[in-house]
């Protein structure tokens, strides 16, 4: 499971679903998760789609409409669907078959895995097996994964937002730069140096898990907020604010649940850090949807600064 819930749509209208999507994005962003259709109007694209393995690899639903125009229908389509992409839950829906009608014509296919709805009912019936899939996995263990997974990525555009940085610096600049870098560095060498000595003076358990890495994501994100107030960078300006609140709003609780434990209490719903702090599902939800937020802020802040 990832921030992202990947669908395939099949409708040969896709105007007239627009308001669902708008509806279950809402639904599912308040959950913590991006909704992302994948829109097909012929059977040929939704081939040419799911023979993509990245794409049948990382797909989480499928939506198949009834009628599909030139005499096609959408039990053709799943049966094509079925025979690469085999055990997705698929949504079978129609303005105008009955749900009684959808059942049939799948059992004549011989089609598994199928829900059937009304277009009236899409979007309960979605976010309905949305909410399935999620409780299957969104224990506060399998959430530790979604986070960190998804703060990589942030992590690795913030690497790639200062290397396109550093390329539109003058010389002068551009030696700054990594003066600046090499400076935190050998502060960090420093830092290491004297917590070796404090560690020999007064070796502990603790003070070894105390120790820190160099040029750590947090110098970068340092490092991203004060190049892009630079003069040269004033363009990409309103992307210091989004870095700021990922380093302080973020960072901090990433860095909490990956050195945090579970609570054994039947199913984990809650998380215990060093300090005796509990983290609980609720705040993992308010987690995802600040983490969603930031990911889209860098990711306009990347594509601007590779534009």
């Amino acid at each position: 499971m990832r921030l992202d819930f990947n669908v395939l749509w099949v409708d040969d209208q896709p105007e007239r679903v627009a308001a669902q999507i708008t509806s279950i994005k809402l639904r599912m962003f308040a959950e913590g998760f991006e909704f992302k259709p994948t829109q097909c109007t012929t059977i040929a694209q939704v081939e040419s789609v799911i023979d993509k393995d990245v794409f049948t690899d990382e797909v989480d639903l499928i939506l198949v409409d009834w009628d599909l125009g030139n005499d096609m229908h959408g039990e053709d389509a799943i049966e094509r669907i079925r025979q690469i992409v085999q055990y997705k839950d698929v949504v079978f829906y129609s303005g105008q078959a009955s749900v009684v009608e959808l059942r049939k014509k799948a059992y004549e296919r011989q089609l598994e895995g199928v829900y059937c709805a009304s277009r009236a009912d899409l979007v309960e019936e979605v976010v309905g097996v949305f909410d399935s899939l999620i409780k299957k996995v969104l224990d506060l263990d399998h959430t530790r994964g979604i986070v960190m997974g998804a703060t990589s990525d942030i992590d690795h555009m913030v690497n790639r937002c200062l290397t396109l940085a550093h390329g539109k610096l003058d010389e002068v600049g551009k030696s700054k730069f990594i003066e600046e870098a090499l400076s935190r560095v050998d502060d960090k060498v420093s830092n290491i140096a004297r917590q070796g000595e404090k560690l020999h003076a007064a070796p502990s358990v603790d003070a070894l898990f105390k120790a820190h890495m160099l040029f750590t994501s947090d110098d970068r994100l340092r490092m991203l907020a004060a190049i892009l107030q630079m003069k040269e960078l004033a363009d990409y300006s309103y992307g210091i604010s989004s870095v700021r609140s990922y380093r302080e709003n973020v960072v901090s609780n990433r860095n909490t649940l990956g050195h945090a434990v579970l609570v054994p209490n039947g199913k984990p719903s809650s998380v215990v850090d060093d300090a005796d702090n509990i983290v609980d599902m609720a705040q993992m939800r308010q987690l995802r949807k600040q983490i969603l937020d930031l990911r889209a802020d860098f990711r306009t802040l990347l594509d601007s600064m590779q534009s």
